[in-house]
């Protein structure tokens, strides 16, 4: 006896043959219409009611994409099982077609239950002693999955078939079919079509190619010995035997089918894991806004369509850059968010060195004391009371009483580097503390913290002096100081979504659109603009970073195109910040350890400031990110010109000749002093003897007398070039400024002297 022959007969010893007749005897009796009827009290009682979705759906999952044209998957939430129901009509022909083919030949041929496909499979399993064919209907399927349980029992197989029954007359068969293929398990965690699609090929069911539906129309028959994952050679085989039955089914010509059996199977899982999805912090960011606007039911099990912002491109470039600065072990976390200033996208969020051992996303809830990179509000704030950025401030240690208790707050710069009389643009460049403590006493703490929540940051903090030098008691997150820099970037525009999804006001935008399973759009976030800031101010506040940036001291803020930006560092180091921008980007990158205040002054042997690490990353994520973006200049509003005014140092007006020293000073549209001055009226002067002297030191002189001086030429050879030769008014006698010039006869040429230009 052949083997082959030797295994038949020990299955049919272990299968008996009365319970093989029992089973064909009922399956029979309920597959005709009449013993439905005759059936039908008994079962009546705990019927579902089929009509209604919900009760045979099971939970349907939410969908987050990225901001691709295709949208790229990037997570799934549930509660349960990973399930994403499909339309009809989202579902390939294809794969229809290959799942009848293979599972139910006769599934547009039956009401429910299949009569000839039961007797043909009794009579194999008969003979092979076993079973290994089935004959259960698409339909039974569906019912085994969503209504009944799984036992082994002659009533559960009894109440399989009425309700497939009941199911074939309230349903179409595509009804019927969309439900199956929303439901089977296809092995590896998906359960439903769109899911597997996902997990084995990377893409939407819509998608799949005809290799592709032969392999998820081979799985359900046994998920694990045919999963290409397992056993390839037997995913091959199966495959492949679902496309022969379609070729001879008339369902796909030959050339159809013999490029499909060549084609390569999937290699590797697409994961769906939290912490293996593309840009974890950010997904987990987008989960809790979801549960803050829809509650956590919907936001998991609603089947929601989420499509996102991020940009998978400049994601991977942020990750890259951090791992590379920051990848040794020991060294401090960090954060990134990168968005484009004109919509509020965020393209690019980094909450943490690694999801795996750091949930807590530091983009988004880390408040940390931003240090000097809060001096821009300072900067603009100054504007607004009409200080320029050529105003003129003394570098050096400084003590501000602060009211009537006696309180002194005494300021000096870092590493006690002073630069002397400074203008307040020199003075943002080298990140001046000394002068930044004078413009904050000049224009009010109340200006600047009012300025900044315009700007962007939200959170709230203790309206004092200190946060000149960005002491702020509460700290600011990385994503709302990106915000309020690309205010700036913005030409002064505000830039949040109108949808508020976490009841906090307006934000950055995450989700730009969110749909119902049905393709609803139930939110559409859209870019809202608010001018907040002057757009003169603002492109001043840009022209002064972009110096601070371009031509400052730090190599890292430099990306050769046009940008600008401001480091920060905190007191002991505890903190470092660099956050710069283009007219196409902002980013925000912070450095510092999580779990407590730890100094940051020998990291590796590096002193962290804001122009090292963070302003390193910052280059190489935005060198990248903008690889393919073309460079351009920041907007200049019409009528920005500073404007060139002569005044008097002393009190700031309009020059009069009399003023003892004068100075040019630019303004901004709209201060330009129009007051002459007033402290200095004409006064009597005595003319000196200024004969035999030098003409150029003698102009300088009388002119800080107050005086006119007018040039006459004499050919006198005896006489040295540029020497005065004559005066008039003489020496000794008195004269009223403003009212007569002086008259100097210089040796030389007509026209040999240069005449100083004020």
């Amino acid at each position: 006896m052949s083997y082959t022959r030797r295994q038949r007969k020990a299955r049919r010893s272990r299968f008996p043959r009365s319970m093989l007749a029992l089973a064909l005897m009922a399956l029979t009796l309920v597959a005709s219409t009449s013993a439905l009827s005759s059936v039908w009290d008994s079962l009546s009682d705990d019927l579902p009611s089929l009509e209604k979705e919900e009760e045979y759906l099971a939970s349907n999952s939410t969908l987050i994409f990225d901001s691709s044209p295709t949208p790229n998957l990037l997570a799934v939430l549930n509660t349960g099982e990973t399930r994403v129901v499909l339309k009809p009509e989202e579902i390939p022909l294809l794969m229809k077609q290959a799942i009848v083919a293979v599972e139910d030949d006769r599934f547009y041929q039956h009401s429910g239950v299949d009569v000839i496909g039961l007797g043909r499979a009794l009579v194999s399993n008969f003979f092979e002693g076993g079973l290994v064919e089935g004959g259960s209907t698409i339909t039974q399927q569906y019912i085994k999955n969503t209504y009944v349980s799984s036992e082994p029992t002659l009533q559960r197989k009894l109440r399989e078939a009425v309700y497939a029954y009941q199911l074939e007359q309230k349903w179409s068969k595509d009804e019927i079919l969309t439900g199956y293929l929303n439901t089977i398990y296809f092995g590896d965690g998906a359960y439903g079509l769109q899911v597997a699609s996902f997990v084995y090929f990377g893409k939407p069911a819509s998608s799949l190619t005809l290799s592709e539906c032969a392999l998820l129309a081979a799985l359900p028959k046994s998920p694990i010995a045919y999963s290409p994952f397992n056993d390839p050679e037997a995913a091959r085989q199966r495959r492949n035997l679902v496309l022969t039955v379609m070729l001879k089914k008339g369902m796909i010509g030959q050339e159809e089918h013999d490029q499909a059996a060549a084609a390569p199977l999937p290699v590797e899982r697409h994961p769906f894991g939290p912490e293996t999805v593309p840009a974890p912090y950010f997904v987990e960011y987008v989960k809790q806004q979801l549960i803050a606007q829809y509650g956590t039911a919907t936001a998991f099990d609603g089947g929601l369509r989420v499509f996102t912002t991020i940009d998978l491109g400049k994601q991977t470039a942020a990750e890259r850059a951090v791992a590379s600065v920051l990848n040794q072990p020991g060294d401090p976390s960090a954060a990134l968010v990168s968005l484009e200033p004109e919509t509020s996208y965020v393209r690019a969020l980094v909450g943490g060195r690694d999801f795996s051992t750091q949930k807590f996303n530091a983009a988004v809830q880390g408040h940390r004391q931003p240090g000097s990179a809060f001096k821009p509000f300072v900067l603009a704030s100054a504007m607004n009371k009409g200080i320029s950025p050529g105003s003129s401030f003394v570098s050096e240690p400084k003590s501000f009483s602060l009211g009537a208790g006696g309180a002194v707050w005494s300021v000096g710069n870092y590493d006690s580097l002073y630069l002397g009389r400074v203008t307040l643009e020199k003075a943002t460049v080298y990140s001046d503390n000394a002068v930044y403590a004078e413009v904050m006493m000049k224009v009010g703490p109340e200006s600047v913290a009012d300025l900044a929540h315009k700007a962007g940051i939200k959170t709230s903090f203790s309206v004092q002096p200190a946060i000149a030098l960005g002491g702020l008691d509460t700290g600011v997150t990385p994503l709302e100081l990106a915000s309020a820099y690309g205010t700036f970037a913005n030409g002064g525009k505000l830039v949040t979504g109108s949808v508020d999804f976490d009841g906090g006001g307006g934000d950055p935008i995450t989700i730009f659109r969110v749909e119902d399973p049905s393709g609803n759009v139930i939110a559409h976030n859209q870019p809202v603009a608010t001018q907040v800031i002057d757009p003169v101010i603002a492109y001043h506040v840009n022209s002064v970073l972009k110096t601070t940036a371009m031509n400052g001291t730090g190599r890292w803020s430099n990306l050769g195109r046009p940008c600008a930006g401001k480091s920060g560092t905190t007191e002991n180091h505890v903190d470092a910040w660099y956050s710069g921008y283009t007219p196409d980007l902002v980013t925000t990158v912070w450095i510092g350890y999580l779990e407590q205040r730890v100094p940051m002054e020998d990291v590796r042997g590096v002193r962290v400031t804001g122009g090292s690490w963070p302003a390193q990353i910052w280059n190489q994520y935005m060198t990248e990110a903008l690889a393919n973006t073309q460079p351009r200049d920041f907007y200049k509003p019409p009528n920005s010109d500073l404007v060139p005014v002569r005044v008097c140092t002393v009190t700031g007006q309009v020059a009069n000749p009399w003023c003892p020293t004068k100075e040019n000073r630019s303004f901004l549209p709209g201060h330009v002093p129009t007051e002459r001055c007033a402290l200095h009226e004409a006064k009597e002067v005595v003319m000196p003897e200024v004969r035999g002297h030098k003409f150029g030191d003698i102009w300088k002189l009388l002119t800080s007398m107050g005086l006119e001086v007018e040039v006459a030429y004499a050919s006198d050879a005896s006489k040295p070039y540029d020497v005065i030769v004559a005066q008039q008014p003489a020496a000794g006698q008195r004269i009223i400024q403003g009212q007569q010039k002086v008259v100097l006869v210089v040796a030389g040429a007509t026209g040999s002297i240069d005449i100083p230009r004020e």
